[in-house]
């Protein structure tokens, strides 16, 4: 065990610590980071010490980059992270449904596995925010956020179905997932009632869409994009894009008209919307990216629903917060 000690607290003084710190933090606390961080690898081997020192290293930087529980940046991204995170399982769910049961010819269980390898840690994610354990849930986010990016490298040197197809909505998983791994632990709201919005958004995007997604079965064409299809299948399609953007923005406006919701929290819900900007609707996850004319239309929806929804959400909350005037006396007689 003396070994072990040594060969940690070794590690530990080849890795710099204070000095990721501002200097004004260092200077104020410095000597107790240093004391906190012996203590907890007085009893530890080499990998308790490295997470150790990695939580504490990831807490300088929060600080450094003005992105801590203290800071506005902060809050605000700790109130949109777990809605992002919501939105990303909600959407894994619909993209492996359409995998699973719009298999591509000559992909096999090959683009199976590629598929589960992105979107499977979503949903594993979600589910430790169920249960109110944040850090296995952001090291399942950017497990998927890398094997997405690793599927888009690979899609480079190897082309072909199993790995392109997978690639569609790429900006979005990496928006979503990175937001989701910078918010400050501290500030994320994991009370029963966060949860409860949580998975509640979750569900109701992933519904719907899965419900959408499966419809296309019977009408899938690869030659999608010259397909025309008749109104009433294609308004349902096009307003589908839109339709994770309305759930967020329904929570957004809840959260904002709760006095009881740090404003800067509450207003952070705005943050989980503007992802949904790139969305595409359930047929093209599996083949090119929607047009420039698609993600214009788009984005214009997703940013009128967000200015209605924080307009509505402002005025509830300050009509809730104004004390009421008391009835001006009778007429004495």
């Amino acid at each position: 065990m003396t070994g072990t000690r040594l060969s940690a607290s070794a590690l530990l003084r080849r890795l710099p610590l204070n000095s990721l710190y501002p200097a004004g933090y260092r200077a104020a606390h410095g000597e107790e980071i240093t004391a906190v961080l012996a203590e907890a690898v007085r009893h530890a081997d080499r990998r308790t010490a490295l997470r150790e020192w990695a939580a504490l290293a990831a807490h300088a930087l929060r600080l450094r980059t003005r992105l801590s529980s203290r800071d506005p940046a902060g809050r605000v991204i700790a109130g949109a992270a777990p809605f992002l995170l919501a939105g990303g399982a909600a959407l894994s769910v619909v993209q492996l449904l359409t995998g699973l049961l719009l298999p591509h010819p000559g992909t096999g269980l090959a683009r199976t596995v590629v598929g589960a390898a992105q979107t499977v840690p979503w949903s594993l994610a979600l589910l430790c925010v169920a249960v109110r354990r944040w850090a296995p849930a952001r090291a399942l986010v950017l497990t998927a956020v890398l094997a997405r990016a690793g599927v888009a490298v690979a899609a480079q040197f190897h082309p072909g179905p199993a790995f392109t197809q997978e690639g569609d909505l790429l900006r979005l998983w990496v928006v979503m997932g990175v937001l989701v791994l910078i918010a400050p632990p501290d500030a994320v709201d994991l009370s029963p009632r966060g949860r409860s919005w949580t998975m509640a958004s979750a569900i109701g995007i992933a519904l719907p869409m899965s419900g959408l997604a499966v419809l296309w079965l019977g009408t899938w064409h690869e030659d999608y994009a010259d397909v025309v299809f008749p109104p009433s299948v294609q308004v349902p399609l096009d307003a589908s894009t839109a339709w994770p953007a309305l759930v967020t923005a329904l929570v957004h406006l809840a959260r904002l008209a709760s006095p009881d919701t740090d404003r800067l929290q509450a207003g952070g819900t705005a943050l989980a919307v503007l992802p949904w900007t790139v969305m595409v609707a359930p047929p093209l996850y599996r083949s090119a990216p929607a047009d420039a004319h698609d993600l214009l239309r788009n984005g214009g929806v997703v940013l009128a629903l967000l200015v209605v929804a924080t307009t509505v959400g402002v005025l509830l909350r300050a009509g809730r917060r104004t004390p009421a005037r008391p009835e001006a006396p009778g007429p004495t007689p």
